[in-house]
């Protein structure tokens, strides 16, 4: 039997509300309908006018004593329990948000009920749930930080709530809303992918894609069909992976003995254009938050040079539909990794990509993974390090504490003679080297052939660069998996860079 009203998943026992935020409370009805909010002792009295609802309320303070709310319609009645207000984090992506706490290093977890997470279910379309309940599980609730919950959550979602939390004294949530091999065009929404030019490829070849079957139903055949392949390869990696090898190794003697395991580009496939923007954001849209915590790029190799459009365009539907102008995004830069099997230079593209998306003014800010990778694995095991950094740019943007959080970019450069001039921004600390001799440069004479320079030295925040008279192009830490030796001197690394010398 239908109920009049139905919450959004998100509205559950130990959930966290939005200090200083309208409060919403949204999701689905049976057409015009009264509904009651009993919320902090007052009632709110709202009528629906079709097949969903949000409704918004006063905002309120942080509060870390639990409360109650309740919903009701007619003899249906919702409440739930337990909840606090304080500061909420959106921490999205792909796997190295998704990777959990249990599978990195060794970490004793600290009980702590002013932290509480919520997991978004990774259903990647509509009624995946319930085609395939093995395969995608949809159990959404919140969870009070425990010794036992805190495992399952997201290492870098559990690091940087600990570290908030501690500094500001505040209840802090954090949503974990993330898949794994994700592209930043399935967590951007269709409407800005349709009206941005640049990106008008990205849907052209889904549209391409889709013109390969007659009809829906034929797609639907195709995609049942590989599910089973597809399951047996994951099988495979797992088998490799606890044998000790490598994800590269795993995944390649996977193929081996499961050719073409992948289900096929469409309507059910997880990267599909706005998929992960439809499928998993939209189940907590509009719900307030701090801002976002944001990890993905690896996926993006292959159209490394669309990165930065899509990305902007991402940001920008996100602050439309939480009807948020200003949400603040910090973002990570991706590790170094060896990146097998990609083409020239497009990591370090994507990685160009995301500095350039750095914009104090518009609240995003960047952290940097690239020293803090593992040549092998494209996982890191170790999300300490650049949790530490989100959370120091979290506190130095957002709530104004502390100083020179940023890594220390690129900003200009000036010729003199036989003498090059690299002027640094965003943190105005010296700059030191780590192994004292300054490394990790390379120049080009010719456009075509590389090689380490060695005539570098470091006056506070610039770099001097001599003996420069035919040199074309400067790069710094521009490889997959980079040589990273000059760090600020509060211990951030210099972003990559490459420079093309106009005399």
């Amino acid at each position: 039997m239908k109920t009049n009203f139905t919450l959004a998943p998100i509205f559950s026992d130990h959930m966290m509300f939005q200090a200083g935020k309208p409060i919403r409370i949204f999701g689905s009805c049976l057409g015009q309908r009264e509904i009651s909010i009993h919320f902090h002792e007052k009632v709110y009295v709202f009528s629906t006018s079709g097949n969903t609802f949000c409704f918004e309320l006063p905002p309120l303070d942080f509060t870390e004593k639990p409360f109650s709310f309740r919903v009701s319609c007619g003899k249906d009645m919702v409440t739930v329990h337990d909840c606090l207000v304080g500061d909420l984090f959106i921490a999205s992506g792909q796997s190295n948000m998704q990777f959990t706490l249990r599978e990195g290093i060794e970490v004793d977890p600290i009980d702590n009920p002013n932290i509480r997470f919520y997991e978004v279910p990774k259903v990647p379309y509509d009624g995946a749930d319930q085609e395939f309940s093995w395969l995608y599980p949809s159990n959404p609730h919140w969870s009070v930080c425990t010794k036992e919950s805190a495992p399952w959550f997201s290492a870098i979602g559990y690091f940087v709530a600990q570290k908030l939390q501690q500094d500001l004294n505040i209840p802090i949530g954090v949503i974990s809303c993330n898949l794994g091999d994700t592209s930043v065009f399935s967590w951007t929404d269709r409407f800005s992918l349709s009206q941005n030019p640049k990106l008008k490829s990205v849907l052209d070849s889904y549209d391409k894609e889709m013109a390969k079957y007659q009809t829906v139903e034929e797609y639907y055949a195709l995609f049942h069909k590989q599910i089973p392949r597809l399951m047996e390869f994951w099988g495979e990696i797992d088998k490799g992976r606890k044998a000790g090898m490598c994800a590269d190794d795993a995944n390649n003697e996977a193929l081996k003995k499961v050719p073409d395991p992948y289900i096929p580009m469409g309507p059910k496939h997880y990267n599909r254009p706005a998929g992960m923007f439809d499928s998993l954001l939209m189940t907590i849209v509009p719900f307030a938050s701090k801002g976002v915590l944001f990890y993905q790029g690896e996926s993006n190799h292959q159209d490394c040079t669309l990165y930065e459009e899509g990305f902007k365009a991402m940001i920008q539907g996100w602050r439309r539909v939480f009807k948020e102008p200003s949400l603040p995004f910090v973002f990570v830069q991706v590790a170094g990794y060896s990146y097998p099997g990609t083409a020239k230079d497009s990591i370090q593209i994507v990685r160009e990509a995301q500095q350039n998306s750095i914009d104090i003014s518009d609240n995003r800010y960047m952290v940097t993974a690239i020293d803090a990778g593992e040549a092998e694995n494209i996982h890191p095991k170790d999300k300490t390090v650049v949790s530490k950094r989100l959370a120091n740019v979290v506190l130095e943007k957002i709530y104004h504490q502390g100083q020179n959080s940023l890594s220390p970019a690129f900003f200009s450069y000036q010729v003199n003679g036989s003498t090059i001039a690299i002027y640094t921004r965003y943190n105005n600390r010296d700059l030191l080297s780590r192994s004292g001799q300054d490394l990790g440069f390379k120049i080009t004479y010719d456009g075509e052939t590389w090689e380490n320079f060695s005539h570098v030295r470091l006056e506070h925040n610039t770099i001097i660069l001599e003996n420069t008279e035919k040199v074309r192009e400067i790069r710094y830490a521009f490889d997959p998996f980079p040589l990273c030796d000059i760090y600020s001197e509060n211990d951030l690394p210099l972003l990559p860079f490459r420079i093309k010398i106009e005399r």
